[in-house]
């Protein structure tokens, strides 16, 4: 088993697994590594069967409901994927990576209101700096993005979506501080301020309009 995953024979070692799983006294221990596998061959299906039984034996396991929220996540399902994360965000309100994950999901499914207030609670929380999100950069790429840049996008995102365009045009300019080279803040402030250019230049235009006296 142990050249299987040297090898990076995948199969080799995953078949090596289910036998020690069914003949091992203790199968708990290599249910664990067969999950870890899971997670970074990203099984997402096989995967929460796996974690449902563990979950059974580990009740509450913190690494177990972070590999069920990842999973669920990846599969679409987003209103398992925010039951998941607001567990493991209540067991650990600190832990802001979990905290951007739940308001990520809560923001797809349009539940603003939730997001803001999730976001609000990460606040004045210490990001890791270490940690990076993965987000659009473009037609089919993807570029890592520091957490705290992809926070502040996210809440210029909720700030749209919550009509206030002089404040999401604020967050996304902090993001891209954070992370000059973050494609979709530079693409998201680019838009929202030619908004707030054809708002001012309306405003204008009627402002000029009701001054004009008329006979």
């Amino acid at each position: 088993m142990e050249k299987a995953y040297a090898w990076q024979d995948g199969q080799v070692y995953k078949n090596a697994l289910y036998q020690l799983i069914v003949f091992s006294d203790h199968p708990g221990v290599y249910k664990d590594s067969l999950a870890n596998f899971y997670m970074r061959t990203a099984e997402f299906y096989s995967l929460i069967p796996l974690t449902d039984e563990l979950l059974k034996a580990h009740p509450g396991e913190v690494k177990y409901l972070q590999m069920q929220a990842i999973a669920y996540e990846n599969l679409g399902d987003i209103k398992k994927a925010i039951d998941l994360y607001e567990q493991l965000f209540k067991k650990n309100p600190d832990d802001v990576s979990t905290g951007f994950r739940l308001a990520w999901n809560q923001y797809k499914l349009k539940r603003i209101d939730e997001a803001y207030a999730t976001l609000m609670s990460l606040k004045d929380k210490k990001f890791p700096e270490k940690i990076l999100v993965q987000m659009p950069a473009g037609k089919d790429r993807m570029q890592g993005v520091p957490l705290k840049a992809a926070y502040y996008n996210l809440l210029g995102l909720v700030s749209y979506d919550l009509h206030n365009l002089k404040l999401a045009a604020g967050y996304f300019e902090q993001a891209l501080k954070e992370f000059p080279d973050f494609f979709s803040a530079k693409q998201n402030k680019a838009a929202v301020e030619l908004m707030l250019q054809k708002l001012d230049k309306s405003n204008n235009k009627e402002t000029k309009t009701k001054g004009v006296k008329t006979n």
